[in-house]
């Protein structure tokens, strides 16, 4: 089981994420939502609109499997991407995050996170990044 370092769940709470959903052919769709809720360490949940709803509900029955991308509008700065199944629950949608990636720029880039032990990501985590915006 996956379980986000504090920083990783700071950036999702406060920042909401960019959700990315393809039908079963592939087409995309990216929704952009203000907040989140982390629960259980990995689980990661989104209290969506009508319209977000609307989007992502037939994306989400064909094809489940979703990508996170934390950051608001104009300020994305985490350097993480999270992949899971996601479902909706009445206006939620509930992402079980199985992969987690980094994202920044360089050598790091699309290493995959999950894989490491646990004490190695926050390790990793805490010694690559300056706060300058939400975690703390």
């Amino acid at each position: 089981m996956i379980t986000l370092t504090p920083r990783m769940k700071n950036w999702l709470e406060k920042m909401g994420a960019h959700i990315g959903t393809a039908d079963k052919k592939g087409f995309p769709t990216v929704i952009v939502v203000e907040t989140a809720k982390v629960e259980g360490g990995g689980t990661v949940l989104f209290k969506l609109t009508a319209a977000q709803l609307a989007q992502v509900r037939a994306n989400i029955e064909e094809n489940p499997f979703v990508a996170l991308g934390p950051g608001g509008l104009a300020c994305i700065r985490a350097p993480y991407q999270y992949k899971g199944p996601a479902k909706i629950k009445e206006s939620v949608l509930e992402v079980q995050v199985t992969e987690i990636y980094c994202t920044k720029p360089g050598p790091e880039a699309a290493a995959r996170l999950d894989i490491l032990p646990k004490e190695d990501m926050i390790k990793f985590d805490d010694t690559r990044w300056r706060d300058v915006g939400p975690p703390q």
